[in-house]
């Protein structure tokens, strides 16, 4: 079994927000907030493929532990209620000083296994 990543980096503090909705003017209706603890945002520009099989340029990365980061969610699952509400899953990162940035959307979701097949940590791909 891999070793998790390491506690030492996953200092920040995730809140996503999944829409039940949109009202006319694509605002959220009624979106559910989760905070997520023990995670770790890293800037990047790479190029990755969308669940839409599109080209997106991420802003950054979110990496969040299978062990270390809680509450334990499946971010999939959540994506998928985003995406049948007609929208996307949003979050904003708070570091350990209590600097926020984004709101980002989460475009891209992959869940990365261990050497056992169990899940490893999530990698949010950020815009």
């Amino acid at each position: 079994m891999l070793s998790p990543i390491p506690r030492r980096i996953l200092r920040d503090t995730a809140t996503f927000s999944v829409p039940a909705g949109f009202d006319r003017y694509q605002a959220p209706l009624n979106p559910t907030e989760y905070v997520v603890s023990n995670v770790h945002i890293q800037n990047s520009n790479e190029t990755r493929k969308a669940a839409n099989n599109t080209e997106v340029s991420l802003s950054a990365i979110l990496f969040v532990d299978a062990r270390y980061s809680t509450p334990s969610l499946d971010f999939w699952a959540l994506q998928e209620a985003a995406q049948a509400a007609g929208g996307v899953m949003t979050c904003t990162v708070k570091d350990k000083r209590g600097g926020v940035t984004g709101p980002y959307s989460v475009l891209v979701v992959d869940g990365l296994p261990d050497d056992e097949d169990n899940l490893h940590h999530w990698e949010l791909g950020l815009v």
